[in-house]
């Protein structure tokens, strides 16, 4: 039994990180497709990111700043001084925590978020050139 749980275990830290890499690249994307949508608009970091967190599935914009996971009921606000890089962290905290609390123990939950948050800045550190 030992080796089965383990297995799952390694299944279950590969799925975090390929999850918060996956969640950093789709929004790194639609961040950049956005800020040349709207590029003569000339929006704020925060309003491109507020809209590349709304091109994800069950997100909704609820006030100004407030974005909402239907999914789970709860809310996040992205302040007008806030970047993309905390928008990727509020999806994962939000939608990943989630989605991986149906299969998992709380302490092995908050393990797996961190990998997730891990790999998210990862691949931002690359991206940037860091």
């Amino acid at each position: 039994m030992r080796f089965l749980e383990h297995l799952q275990r390694r299944w279950l830290d590969g799925n975090a990180r390929f999850w918060g890499k996956e969640c950093a690249r789709l929004m790194l994307l639609a961040f950049l497709v956005k800020k040349n949508q709207y590029e003569s608009t000339a929006p704020t970091y925060a309003w491109v990111a507020r809209q590349a967190i709304l091109t994800r599935t069950h997100w909704r914009q609820v006030g100004e700043t407030t974005m909402l996971y239907d999914r789970s009921g709860q809310t996040v606000d992205v302040p007008d001084d806030s970047n993309l890089k905390f928008a990727i962290h509020a999806v994962i905290e939000i939608e990943y925590s989630f989605e991986i609390s149906k299969l998992t123990t709380p302490w092995e939950c908050a393990d797996m978020v961190r990998l997730a948050h891990d790999a998210a800045d990862t691949y931002l550190a690359q991206k940037s050139g860091r």
